[in-house]
């Protein structure tokens, strides 16, 4: 009887030892009372095994026995070669991104940022529990610390931590992260992604704020408009966020280029600046200051002519592209595609450019060799483009004699080496002046060496519309870092709206369908009622 019902404590007993040895896996220390537990679930198995030894010796002689053993090692196996890749990838953790944008790699900027962090950056992060925010950015960072970096992150509760949260000045419920160095502190409240995060460690980390001063008076691009397809609010908006201070200068009011501009933008002015603003651009080159003028065909014909005293000649005319492969599909010749190959090599292109879009360009080439300066063009068409002199809405553009044909440049630079050899001044002008605009005496000019002269035959490529289209905010910002000597910070930025796509014909859509629909399900109905068939035959 005894030998009956022996099997009850084995299964009692077997299930108290399997129930103990998993609470012993998540504890650190064992309490008195589980250790009793376990010790009596195994003295249960024991008696089991003693009183029924002969029905376990029988068991075990089985054929089904040996095949149940056999596969309880294949299992035991297969669970430690699972336990031991898992300790593995623990102690060795290691991210590799295989999609084709490489969304969830980390930006050459945020490297370049990392790479150069000389102190320790606390980051404080305050989420509530289970909050879906916290469970990204904390995949972020770990891609921060894997580049090696001086990251150090701490998760808070700010409910569970009143006082932490207090002394920071935590009063959002979503969440606030807060990174410290030293004295300073930045703050990301909302936005938590790789720009948003890499932005703040410039901040954090940058001793000097540049200010940008954008030329208004002339119904330039707005750098305050972020909604408009022709502002350029979009574009000042990240120039801001990476410690860039943004501002709007009158040079008329001004009398000139105030004293704290670092850089000067000249955005696409519809109309000409006056002869004395003009002076007051070449007096701030002269001194040393860099200047960044984007201007689209027909516009400023005065300006585009007064840039050729830095060695620039800007054309009258529009660039036509005429190989299919550097066209916008579905738009007309007058879009430009650039890839790497369309850039020469320049410091400010260091690591690549990626994809740039312009639409409806100018020619900006090398002008009339000046003394001191040095010119360099940076961009340029392929061999089937040219730039159209005579375009009369009526025939059809061609190439001809007066039309630049083949490699047409879009985009160059001026150094100024010697700034004795740029013309400034009153007699450089050959204009009459209006009244309150006096020009700058030549006496007056500071001349210093290192003055930059960027010229970009187009500005629809930094407008709102434009700017985040492939890598065209990139082109902008770093022109800006090298203009600034921030050579650090010119890289590839990262791009939350990179994704991989799939685009697949009618046809491929359709083969698709049957296979996964019709096809691999037919074949799998198939194998099951062939081997049926083959066993109802033994």
């Amino acid at each position: 009887m005894m030998r009956t019902w022996s099997w009850i404590l084995g299964f009692i007993g077997g299930l108290g030892l399997l129930g103990f040895l998993v609470y012993a896996a998540f504890v650190d220390s064992i309490e008195p009372g589980f250790a009793a537990a376990g010790g009596v679930s195994l003295v249960m198995v024991a008696a089991w095994l003693i009183i029924d030894r002969e029905g376990v010796e029988q068991a075990l002689r089985a054929r089904g026995a040996r095949y149940t053993a056999t596969s309880a090692l294949l299992v035991v196996v297969a669970l430690a070669i699972a336990v031991a890749l898992n300790v593995l990838a623990v102690r060795y953790d290691d991210r590799l991104d295989l999609t084709a944008s490489k969304r969830f790699a980390l930006s050459d900027q945020t490297k370049k940022v990392l790479a150069g962090l000389q102190s320790e950056v606390q980051v404080l992060a305050f989420f509530p529990t289970g909050s879906p925010e916290r469970s990204s950015f904390e995949d972020l960072v770990k891609g921060y610390e894997a580049e090696g970096s001086t990251l150090k992150l701490s998760f808070h509760d700010p409910v569970r931590e009143p006082m932490l949260a207090e002394q920071h000045k935590i009063t959002s419920s979503w969440g606030t992260v807060v990174l410290l160095s030293g004295a300073n502190e930045q703050r990301l409240e909302s936005d938590f992604g790789e720009e948003a995060l890499t932005n703040a460690i410039i901040r954090l980390s940058t001793g000097t704020q540049h200010q940008l001063c954008v030329v208004t008076g002339h119904a330039e691009l707005d750098p305050e408009d972020q909604h408009d397809a022709t502002g350029m609010g979009v574009a000042m908006g990240r120039l801001t966020a990476q410690n860039y201070l943004v501002r709007t200068v009158n040079l008329v009011r001004e009398a000139g280029v105030p004293a704290d501009c670092n850089l000067v933008l000249l955005a696409d002015p519809q109309s000409d600046p006056f002869p004395a603003e003009r002076e007051h651009l070449a007096a701030y080159v002269a001194g040393g200051g860099s200047l960044i003028v984007m201007l689209d065909p027909t516009h400023a014909p005065e300006l585009a002519r007064d840039l050729d005293r830095y060695g620039i000649k800007v054309g009258d005319d529009i660039v036509i592209e005429q190989n299919p492969r550097y066209q916008l599909m579905g738009g007309d010749p007058t879009w430009l595609v650039l890839d790497d190959s369309s850039f020469a090599p320049h410091p400010m292109l260091e690591g690549g450019v990626g994809m740039v879009l312009l639409r409806v360009a100018r020619s900006v080439g090398q002008g009339s060799e000046r003394p001191g300066l040095q010119v360099q063009v940076l961009a340029r068409s392929t061999a089937a483009g040219w730039a159209e002199t005579s375009l009369d809405g009526i025939t059809t553009p061609a190439p001809d004699g007066l039309d630049i044909i083949g490699s047409v440049p879009l985009i160059a630079v001026a150094e100024v080496v010697d700034p004795a050899g740029l013309a400034v001044g009153a007699r450089s002008m050959g204009e009459a002046t209006l009244p309150g605009s006096e020009p700058v005496a030549e006496a007056e000019v500071v001349r210093e060496a290192g003055g930059r002269v960027l010229v970009i035959g187009d500005s629809d490529f930094a407008a709102n519309e434009l700017v985040q289209q492939g890598n065209n905010q990139d082109l902008l910002l770093n022109a800006v870092a090298w203009m600034l000597g921030e050579d650090d910070q010119i890289s590839i930025r990262p791009n939350p709206a990179a994704t991989g796509s799939l685009s697949m014909s009618l046809l491929q859509g359709l083969g698709v369908w049957l296979i996964c629909l019709l096809a691999v399900p037919g074949l799998a109905i198939g194998m099951a009622l062939g081997t049926w068939r083959s066993r109802r035959r033994l």
